[in-house]
C-alpha cells in the first residue's frame, strides 16, 4: 500500500526506506543497523529538549476551563 500512494524514492519514509533497502543489500547488517540510528537519531536528542514543552501541552490538554 504504501508504494502506491509514494510514487518517487525521494518521498519514502525512514522505515520504508530502511526496509527496501534491507531488501537490496541482503547480507550485510551494518549499513541498515548504522541508517537505523542515524534515523532515530534526532529524536533521541529532540526528546530531553522537548520534554518539558511536551509534559506542559498533555498536562493543559486535559484542564477544564
Amino acid at each position: 500500500m504504501p508504494l502506491i500512494v509514494l510514487a518517487r524514492s525521494g518521498e519514502y519514509t525512514a522505515p520504508l526506506g530502511l526496509a527496501l533497502f534491507v531488501v537490496k543489500i541482503r547480507t550485510s547488517w551494518n549499513p541498515p543497523t548504522a541508517a537505523s540510528v542515524v534515523a532515530t537519531l534526532p529524536m533521541i536528542v529532540a526528546f530531553p529538549v522537548l520534554r518539558r514543552r511536551l509534559v506542559q501541552g498533555l498536562s493543559m490538554s486535559g484542564r477544564k476551563a
